[in-house]
């Protein structure tokens, strides 16, 4: 028992380090391809976006808070201002249908180490856990409610 108590703060220290972990080139490769059918119109080939509308994905501080974030706007969406690098935007981006979760956790990936970005590894167990918890959500989500611990 007390083994397992010693255990947990390293447990907790290795899930935050797997948001931070390497990406795998074949894992990048796929989200690049993933990225350029599904995003690109918005978020540009270059992440930049289309001010005002599109947000920038570029050194995004939102893509900074980690991949989770990303995997919820994918799954649901996001609707209403969000202020990007400075600059407000406030549309609506519609959830992205049709993917499964290995898709999302390499789109995720791709654009979490792309851009500039240096925001870890999201995973298909990822993708999965946090469709289920969320699995009730029928509405986008909003900038406000993303800024809160999950």
């Amino acid at each position: 028992m007390k083994t397992a108590l010693l255990l947990l703060p390293l447990l907790a220290v290795q899930a935050a380090a797997a948001d931070k972990a390497k990406p795998d080139a074949e894992q990048v490769k796929r989200g690049q391809a993933i990225y350029a059918r599904t995003c690109i119109a918005c978020h540009q080939p270059t992440g930049m976006g289309l001010p005002p509308v599109f947000p920038p994905l570029a050194g995004s501080e939102w893509v900074a808070k980690g991949t989770s974030v990303a995997v919820r706007n994918i799954l649901h969406g996001m609707q209403g201002p969000v202020t990007v690098k400075g600059v407000t935007y406030n549309s609506m981006m519609p959830p992205v249908m049709g993917l499964k979760d290995a898709e999302i956790a390499d789109v995720v990936t791709y654009v979490a180490n792309s851009f500039g970005n240096a925001a870890g590894v999201a995973t298909e167990a990822d993708v999965k856990a946090i469709r289920e918890k969320y699995k009730d959500r029928k509405t986008p989500w909003t900038a406000a409610e993303l800024e809160k611990p999950e």
